[in-house]
Order: C-alpha cells, then sequence, then structure tokens
C-alpha cells in the first residue's frame, strides 16, 4: 500500500526544475517509469514530496481534459509552502542561483521568515522557517500529590 503525500508538477524541463529545487536545498531523485524520465524532491528521506514529471510525456488516449491538466494548460492556481530549519539561508542560495523572486525575504507578523519564488514553470513556490497557527501546548506538570498517593498505593499493594 502507498503511503504519503506526492504532488505532480508537469514541469516544461524536468532538468530545469530539478536545479531550481534542489537549489532549495531539496533531496533529488532521478527515476524512469515506461521509458519517462522524471525526478521526486522532497526534504529528505520522506512520504510526501513532489514529482517532477515532463508534461509533453502524455499518452494519446487520455480525456480532453486530463491532457489540459498534463499539459500545464489547467491547475496553475497553486501555491507550495515549504516549512525549513532556516528561511534566511535558503533565501542566500536562492540569491546564488538567481531565482525568480515574487516576494523577497521578509519577517512574518507571526515569527519566523519567509520569501516567495517563481519555479521555471510559473508555480508560486514560498519559503518558510515558521508556519502561522498557535503556539505548540505546552505540558502540564503533574501534580506532586499525585504521585506520592500513587507511589503510597503502589507499596500497599506491594505488601500484601
Amino acid at each position: 500500500m502507498a503511503k504519503g503525500l506526492w504532488v505532480v508538477l508537469n514541469v516544461a524541463s524536468v532538468d530545469k526544475s530539478l536545479e531550481f529545487y534542489e537549489g532549495l536545498g531539496l533531496k533529488a531523485t532521478r527515476e524512469q517509469m515506461g521509458g519517462i524520465e522524471f525526478a521526486s524532491v522532497g526534504l529528505g528521506p520522506i512520504e510526501a514530496g513532489i514529482v517532477l514529471w515532463p508534461k509533453d510525456a502524455i499518452a494519446p488516449d487520455q480525456p480532453a481534459d486530463t491532457k489540459a491538466w498534463l499539459s500545464g494548460e489547467l491547475g496553475k492556481g497553486v501555491l507550495f509552502s515549504f516549512g525549513v530549519p532556516n528561511a534566511r539561508k535558503a533565501w542566500e542560495k536562492a540569491g546564488a542561483m538567481r531565482a525568480n523572486v515574487e516576494t523577497p525575504l521578509r519577517e512574518q507578523e507571526w515569527g519566523g521568515w519567509e520569501f516567495t519564488l517563481i519555479d521555471p514553470d510559473g508555480f508560486v513556490v514560498n519559503v518558510t522557517d515558521k508556519f502561522p497557527g498557535p503556539p505548540p501546548a505546552k505540558k502540564r506538570a503533574k501534580p506532586k500529590a499525585r504521585k506520592a498517593v500513587a507511589k503510597k498505593a503502589k507499596g500497599a499493594k506491594r505488601r500484601r
């Protein structure tokens, strides 16, 4: 049974897209299936990531709407947001590879840093080191009185 979440991007050039995503620090694997070369990228040993599929590798028996999606005519209303350990370091890497910048590095109102790029096929890629949302719940310490009562009860059972 397959596990994970994989998003398929239909790209004009697997090589250019691979260079872009590897430049952001994602781990890549080149693959081949039925004579078609493609690649997978993600954050490491993963069960989720992106498959970079050549958009010209469309079987002729596909329905019209599937062909439109596979060719990239449909589906550009997508934003990918990657959580990284340090967005400022990722920003430096993006600058070194001369990525197409949509929004430069900025501090987020909920803390952390983010920036947004456009990949070689026009997909919007947001890179952040903190996602919005409530702070992690604090662990509550168990009251000491409960521990003492539990120890006494445990000791009483042993004596019997």
